[in-house]
């Protein structure tokens, strides 16, 4: 007894071996391989469909995690305003006991030391229940694994603007601002790697990622990224410095500390652009560390 099967066409039962159904005209075999192709298609069109979203999905960015306007206000104008006259009311203290105490290496890194601890517990009165809601990544590898990554991106980055730079000018010193810090570091090691490679980056991350950051992204996320790194290279510009070449010089390497650590907030969150930040600063102070080590050894 001969199998029957149903034209692809019309429907009605022919033979299995049929080349063309007797009833319609239609060429079977031609209508099945047709058929085939497009089940084919139909089926690997999926994994291509799941595919492009998965491209997609690498191409957002993170998940707002700001705070509310208020405190994005709040902490931008406690690390840009609120530093400077914590500094100014430690410095007014220290001078009224001990004035030539306040001109020391030792003067300026106590209040230094002070005026982070105080700003991060500013930060932390802000932040209040944030801090249990906002932070959580802290928790994850990914955010250490991505930090960690960008911080040594903006080394290498921050590194080939000074062998550049150094070529068009071979005795250019470092800023003020760098010039300062060095001093804090080889006097106290261990306090200015807990304060200025822990604390500190954290604190201006919070001022001007959180801060800043997000709040000139609600309007226009490039004006966010150009805003906020070209403040951020402008409080480590030292007006004060008669030799404002070197100040200038200094310049294009906070503007790309500050897009990259924009980008790696934009892109990861909070977290992750303060483990950025915590990297490239600790980085730089072992360096500074290992350097006097070696001096005084030699």
């Amino acid at each position: 007894m001969n199998e029957k099967k149903k034209c692809p066409n019309c429907g009605l039962l022919i033979a299995s071996d049929s080349e063309k159904c007797p009833y319609c005209g239609c060429m079977v075999q031609e209508e099945e391989l047709r058929a085939m192709k497009s089940s084919k298609i139909v089926n690997n069109d999926n994994p291509k469909k799941e595919k492009n979203k998965f491209d997609k999905s690498i191409l957002k960015f993170a998940e707002r995690n700001d705070v509310s306007i208020p405190k994005e206000i709040s902490l931008f104008l406690v690390i840009f305003v609120g530093l400077f006259l914590i500094a100014f009311v430690l410095g007014l203290i220290v001078s009224k006991y001990n004035k030539n105490f306040a001109l020391t290496v030792n003067g300026i890194s106590v209040t230094f030391f002070v005026e982070y601890l105080i700003l991060f517990s500013v930060f932390l009165l802000i932040l209040n229940k944030d801090l249990f809601t906002k932070f959580k990544k802290f928790l994850n590898k990914r955010t250490y694994l991505y930090g960690i990554s960008y911080g040594f991106l903006v080394i290498v980055l921050t590194a080939l603007y000074s062998l550049i730079i150094s070529y068009f000018y071979p005795n250019l010193t470092v800023n003020d601002n760098e010039s300062s810090l060095r001093n804090i570091i080889k006097n106290y090691p261990v306090f200015s790697l807990i304060i200025a490679g822990f604390i500190g980056p954290f604190c201006e991350e919070l001022g001007y990622r959180l801060g800043l950051f997000s709040l000139i992204r609600r309007w226009n996320r490039v004006a966010a990224y150009v805003g906020t790194a070209i403040v951020f290279a402008l409080i480590h510009f030292s007006f004060s410095n008669p030799d404002v070449l070197v100040e200038l010089l200094n310049i294009p390497s906070y503007l790309i500390a500050g897009f990259v650590f924009c980008y790696v907030y934009d892109k990861e969150g909070i977290e992750t652009s303060s483990v950025a930040h915590m990297t490239n600063n600790c980085f730089a102070i072992i360096m500074t560390i290992l350097s006097g080590v070696l001096t005084n050894g030699q």
